[in-house]
């Protein structure tokens, strides 16, 4: 038996049962930021409220244009990276001969699966995704700020 981890009380069935299988092959497991402690929680929503004082002190058309630029540069790195992302965890899944079900959904729940070689290539390509997703949707709502400050005017 594996001794429990700190964190491991919140992860399903499976999500435990693939963590003693990575542990049984002599994977590293290393537990996700996102569950390992609220730090992360506080890092967002310290970067909200700082990103909502500053888009107040920008004057609305400034916002706007600086924001429309934003979600620009984030579509335009995030989409090509989600699809390279993509293409290269289905290559990785199908060169370990394991299944590639649920990839569209939650892929990132199949990074475990992968061997260290195969992740590293994969998880970057998935953090480049994800921080052009972030600019994307920072974009999204730094024009939304502005168009209802400018309608208030």
């Amino acid at each position: 038996m594996i001794p429990a981890e700190p964190g491991s009380a919140r992860l399903s069935p499976a999500e435990k049962r693939e963590r003693e299988n990575q542990q049984q092959r002599g994977g590293r497991v290393s537990p996700s930021l996102l569950s390992s402690s609220p730090v992360f929680e506080i890092i967002i929503a310290i970067g909200i409220i700082v990103a909502l004082v500053v888009s107040a002190m920008v004057p609305p058309m400034s916002l706007l244009w600086i924001s429309v630029g934003l979600g620009t540069l984030g579509a335009v790195v995030g989409l090509p990276a989600g699809f390279v992302y993509h293409a290269k965890l289905w290559r990785a899944l199908r060169a370990e001969g394991l299944e590639t079900g649920g990839m569209w959904l939650r892929p990132h729940h199949l990074h475990g699966r992968l061997s260290e070689p195969r992740r590293g290539p994969v998880v970057l390509w998935f953090a480049i995704g994800a921080a052009g997703f972030g600019l994307t949707m920072l974009g999204a709502g730094g024009v939304l700020m502005a168009v209802v400050r400018l309608a208030a005017h």
